[in-house]
């Protein structure tokens, strides 16, 4: 068993295992979209332990396919059973099966499917190891309230870019300290990177500088492209930091917006978590965030922006809470915005701060898995954009030992 398999089936340390097995964890995506008439093919992909990415270059491979002629609507959990749309332009009008993915044909579309297409999505999650008293408190979690809402922070998923540091590449980037920022995103390695990559990074940072040494040092890779460029321009980091692929660059902005929304979020639950009939707090990202069972219905009710200098739409209270969030980064709200490269930016728009766990159902049984210890299987549905591991802890934080699950990062699906 490798790494990282090691890592999953051990995300709950002692007193919870999940994703046993890839059914232990099944995603079906919620959309509106039928079949009509069009250009574009409209399939359903279901897979089995791979990833979305991953499969889709496989089906551009099978076909003969450009890139740009693929379309997807998110992505979802490698190390699970899942089920989405996906559109192809000009596509084959027929099924692919292949041993660890089907994608199948439904119907002709007018244009590519999109994020705006999801609705949600539908979980079926089994939770091992328990004890009968376990399964208890997660029945009374659930049930101490008519409509179960959990906070909607985003999880550690979304930020596999934060390295051993615990700096925010995009931080120092916004800071245009980019010589930072190219450092954060080359050398700073994490838990989640593989021993090769991993390798390299240590290299790195032994020899930060010697762009010759790890010229050569470094195996074919975009990292390795950007030192290329830094032996024949050493001090250049700025057009360095440039040649980072965008789709990683993406990436380390939404990680810090979606750290300072978290910070933010965590304040307003805060006012009264120490009132609350149970509280608790779990590791995110690079912070402690509070779950607790009673909140203001002020803030559940309320949306919170996300964080940028382009945002216009805050009021005094949330702006205030806002400085607060970015003083750990050493920022202002108007230095949180990009001079160069202009290619990426961050997002805008409001975060509903609680959601709704629509039509939760928990059906506790025996674990198979785990002779003379309990299972309870998860029914519901959450809107797009929301983590179902973000659920599971609300219902399972502090269970005993006060550990909980950890999530795979989003960038290393």
């Amino acid at each position: 068993m490798n790494r990282r398999q090691t890592l999953i089936n051990a995300l709950a340390t002692g007193i919870m295992k999940l994703k046993c097995v890839p059914d232990d964890f099944r995603v079906t995506e919620l959309s509106a979209r039928k079949p009509t008439s069009g250009a574009y093919s409209l399939y359903r992909l279901s897979k089995t332990s791979i990833g979305t990415l991953e499969t889709l270059t496989k089906i551009r491979h099978i076909w003969n396919l450009a890139s740009s002629q693929v379309s997807h609507s998110g992505l979802k959990d490698k190390q699970a059973v899942t089920s989405q749309l996906v559109t192809i332009r000009n596509g084959p009008r027929q099924t692919s099966e292949q041993h660890d993915f089907c994608l199948e044909y439904l119907g002709a579309t007018d244009h590519a499917i999109g994020a705006e297409d999801i609705l949600g999505n539908g979980f079926r999650i089994v939770l091992r190891d328990l004890t009968t008293g376990d399964c208890d408190l997660i029945r009374r979690r659930a049930s101490a309230r008519a409509t179960y809402r959990f906070p909607n922070y985003f999880d550690n998923q979304r930020f596999g870019s934060l390295g051993a540091s615990g700096e925010f590449v995009a931080a120092a980037w916004c800071q245009r300290d980019f010589e930072r920022a190219t450092w954060l995103a080359l050398a700073d390695f994490s838990h989640y990177d593989r021993t090769p990559e991993r390798r390299d990074k240590v290299f790195l940072q032994g020899n930060w500088g010697d762009w010759t040494a790890c010229k050569e040092q470094l195996s074919k890779s975009n990292r390795r492209s950007v030192i290329t460029y830094l032996c024949d321009h050493p001090t250049k980091f700025r057009k360095a930091f440039a040649l980072i692929a965008p789709e990683m660059r993406g990436l380390y902005l939404s990680a810090f917006q979606s750290a300072v929304w978290n910070r933010m979020l965590k304040s307003f639950v805060n006012r009264t978590a120490s009132e609350s009939q149970w509280n608790f707090e779990v590791a995110v990202g690079d912070t402690e965030l509070p779950f607790c069972a009673e909140v203001e219905e002020s803030i559940r009710e309320t949306d919170i922006p996300l964080p940028s200098a382009r945002c216009r739409s805050m009021s005094d209270e949330t702006r205030a809470i806002c400085d607060n969030a970015l003083l750990n980064y050493k920022l202002k709200l108007e230095e949180m915005k990009l001079a160069f490269p202009r290619d990426k930016w961050f997002s805008r728009g409001d975060r509903a701060a609680f959601i709704e766990a629509a039509n939760l159902n928990i059906e506790e049984h025996e674990d198979e898995k785990h002779a003379g210890q309990r299972a309870v299987t998860l029914d519901f549905e959450l809107p797009r954009g929301s983590y179902a591991t973000m659920l599971i802890k609300s219902l399972t934080g502090r269970l005993s030992s006060g550990d909980t699950i950890n999530s795979k990062p989003e960038s290393t699906e």
